[in-house]
């Protein structure tokens, strides 16, 4: 039979640790929006910048989609796989 003083101990723990689990899913939210926020400035100034290189000096390496998107995949990648990519 389970010690009543035990069983008390082990709901409050439970529910600590609901609550820790909650606030770290509550941080993680507030992380993604703001990772969100700042994507969305970044894809804006992107933009532009390649709009004014454009004028400045069409042939530029950039100016070119797949060359800037080379460029992306590839940082991207070192974020996501690190040192486990295999392909």
């Amino acid at each position: 039979m389970i010690d009543n003083g035990a069983a008390l101990g082990r709901a409050f723990a439970s529910e600590r640790n609901a609550q820790d689990w909650k606030a770290y899913a509550k941080k993680l939210e507030q992380q993604l929006l703001v990772a969100q926020a700042n994507l969305a400035g970044h894809k804006a100034l992107k933009e532009i910048a390649i709009r004014e290189l454009t004028k400045v000096a069409p042939s530029h390496f950039l100016t070119v989609q797949q060359n800037r998107q080379r460029l992306f995949d590839e940082q991207f990648d070192a974020v996501v796989f690190g040192d486990r990519r295999t392909a």
